[in-house]
């Protein structure tokens, strides 16, 4: 996120980039870009600028597990950092597990752009769950408190079948991964590099879970 630097989810998804003065390890950066790079074609993310908002959406596709089995780990909410690369802490702050008003705690520490062990800052910021689907295999969530440079972000996390034109629909060909938001502008980024960090940040998730599912 931020001023920026890394989820959301993400959000707080995205943490790891350079903003202002501030960079995040070039190695973390580099290693996600190579994970995108690994699952083309990726197609790029749709983005648009609607009277002064930002809205973008990103997609990853899953050959081997179904969206049931991938949906679980969307719908675990307090577990991010098991998915996306640079969120070192995640709990539950308030709420009950599964239900809207669900607050989550986000964190990633950065380093200096030269790599040194100097001063590093927490980057954190506190997401509110405000919808969720199992049905439908969807929620939504918002930012709230933050130190990433967010003033408002709600995002959707949405998991769905890839028929391949089955009448059945029974999704045995694998799933997507749909990662979708709206947001004010970021102060030092723009929105095609936004969406560029999303679009990484999804693929490395979606290769994550998959992993997950396989191995399971």
């Amino acid at each position: 996120m931020l001023r920026l630097e890394r989820w959301n989810a993400v959000p707080f998804q995205l943490y790891t980039r350079e903003v202002g003065h501030r960079m995040a390890p070039r190695s973390l950066m580099m290693a996600v870009d190579e994970l995108a790079t690994l699952n083309e074609p990726l197609g790029l993310p749709s983005t648009k600028e609607t009277q002064g908002k930002w809205e973008g959406k990103a997609t990853v596709e899953l050959k081997g597990p179904t969206a049931d089995q991938v949906w679980p780990f969307l719908a675990d909410f307090c577990n991010l950092q098991k998915w996306l690369p640079g969120v070192g802490t995640c709990y539950q702050v308030e709420g009950e597990l599964g239900q809207p008003g669900l607050v989550r705690y986000c964190s990633s520490g950065t380093a200096s752009s030269d790599g040194s062990h100097e001063e590093s800052k927490v980057i954190w910021a506190k997401e509110k769950l405000i919808m969720i689907n199992p049905s439908e295999r969807c929620l939504s969530y918002e930012i709230l408190e933050n130190n990433a440079g967010f003033k408002s972000y709600v995002a959707t996390m949405k998991a769905f079948p890839i028929n391949d034109g089955d009448e059945d629909g029974d999704g045995q060909h694998g799933c997507k991964i749909e990662w979708s938001f709206i947001a004010d502008p970021i102060e030092g980024w723009p929105l095609e590099d936004f969406n560029s960090y999303i679009n990484s940040s999804l693929q490395f998730m979606g290769q994550k879970m998959e992993q997950a599912v396989l191995s399971g």
